[in-house]
């Protein structure tokens, strides 16, 4: 029977849950499952209980097989076949059970013991595996001292020896190896990938150590070259897949990284160019202003009137915050941009035009703008002085600047730049006085 035949059944037992169908799947694979039990046949249980071990792990990939995850389910029933024959050695193979969880702790500390003598080139120790764990080194220490419980020595007498093969318990294989069902099928193919950046001997020995369960004296007899350099060449070719596949999720990340903040920006300069409102004072925001200004200087021109600006600063505002907090602050923003808007007229433009800055478009303004400018100095000072903000940790003063066309300028950019230089000059004088 194909692969597209078994696709096709296990798509029919999806939506029907009919048993027959499921069992009709089971017997297209009883040579893998009986293959995959005769692989541990040297291990304590009967071949015959490692095949109904298998078969159950062939049913539970049957039932988490998902077709669109694009990988071969005989592929996958594999590593289920695997995972089960091998969970059921380890749960056999001690007499006290260790907890899940304390399984799955051990499995983790061992693999960074195994990465840091990598590194290091000795054993590390508790401390240094604390830190990469991200525990604390009492954690470590216990944890290491728990497992010793779990051991049983053999009751025949005499000390184990590590090296025979009585003491190759399931322990040690999660110790040395990466084992097969511990990461997905999708994680797999991504480290498959990454091993077709190594050299073919690399590959070779890693696979048949990692994928096919042989150990380092069989991989070394069947290629002709020594266990030391067996053992060299995956000490090797892991630190070269470890750097393959950090380099390359950096990579991912730096560019999804790189992608968000370009949507980002985008995002912003669409949102900026839409908006012309300042959020603190609820004020025309410095673009609006600039585009205002070119259009009421055009209808000035064409209609022979004058327009005019003024600029308001509240100089030291920038200090209320670190001195009274931002609420103060804002508070103070909000009530001058008030006070400014009472006391103009409807068709006058008020804007935020800088931090400290308040921007007015005056239309049909002329020379008149000092008087404008004398009432909102007037009034602004006042609030200041009945406020306390005149005075204080953080005081505020005042500083105008004004310009007019066609009298004192002939454009929108010169009505602008005039206005800054004489709030400019203004500041650089005693409080409270303004520039003309």
């Amino acid at each position: 029977m194909t692969e597209l035949h078994v696709n096709e059944l296990l798509r029919k037992y999806k939506s029907t849950r009919n048993a027959a169908i499921r069992d009709k799947i089971v017997l297209q694979y009883t040579n893998l499952v009986e293959s995959v039990a005769r692989r541990f046949s040297g291990a304590s249980e009967p071949v015959e209980d490692l095949i109904q071990e298998g078969y159950i792990g062939l049913l539970t990939a049957i039932e988490g097989y998902n077709a669109a995850k694009g990988v071969k389910f005989s592929t996958y029933a594999t590593h289920f076949v695997i995972g089960q024959i091998k969970h059921c050695l380890r749960d056999r193979g001690k007499i006290i059970k260790e907890p899940a969880w304390l399984q799955e702790l051990n499995q983790k500390v061992a693999r960074a013991v195994e990465s840091l003598s990598q590194d290091l080139g000795r054993a590390p120790t508790n401390a240094e595996v604390a830190k990469l764990m991200g525990m604390t080194e009492e954690a470590i220490t216990d944890l290491l001292t728990t497992r010793e419980v779990f051991k049983v020595a053999s009751l025949d007498g005499g000390e184990r020896d590590e090296d025979s093969p009585a003491s190759y318990d399931m322990d040690r294989v999660k110790a040395d190896r990466q084992v097969e069902f511990q990461i997905s099928v999708e994680d797999k193919l991504v480290l498959q990938t990454a091993l077709e950046r190594l050299k073919q001997l690399e590959q070779t020995v890693v696979s048949e150590f990692y994928f096919s369960g042989r150990n380092q004296t069989e991989i070394a007899r069947s290629l002709g070259i020594s266990c030391n350099y067996v053992s060299h060449i995956l000490r090797n070719s892991t630190k070269k897949l470890r750097k393959i596949l950090t380099t390359d999720e950096l990579r991912e990340a730096q560019m999804e990284l790189t992608l968000m903040k370009r949507r980002l920006e985008e995002q912003a300069a669409v949102i900026e160019e839409c908006t012309v409102v300042d959020p603190q004072t609820r004020l025309y925001n410095r673009r609006y202003f600039s585009t205002r200004l070119e259009e009421e200087v055009s209808r000035a021109s064409r209609h022979q009137h004058p327009v005019a600006v003024l600029l308001v600063r509240l100089e030291g505002h920038s200090l209320v915050s670190r001195a009274y907090g931002t609420i103060r602050s804002e508070e103070a923003l909000r009530q001058a941009a008030s006070l400014i808007q009472g006391n103009v007229r409807r068709v006058d433009i008020v804007a935020r035009y800088d931090r400290e800055v308040f921007g007015l478009i005056l239309p049909h303004t002329g020379a008149q703008v000092a008087v404008v400018q004398a009432r909102l100095q007037e009034t602004l000072a006042r609030w200041l002085s009945e406020s306390g903000l005149a005075a204080g940790r953080a005081p505020i003063t005042l500083a105008l600047g004004t310009s007019w066309y066609p009298g004192e300028a002939g454009s929108a950019a010169d009505l602008a730049v005039m206005a800054e230089r004489r709030l400019e000059a203004c500041r650089t004088s005693r409080p409270l006085m303004a520039a003309a």
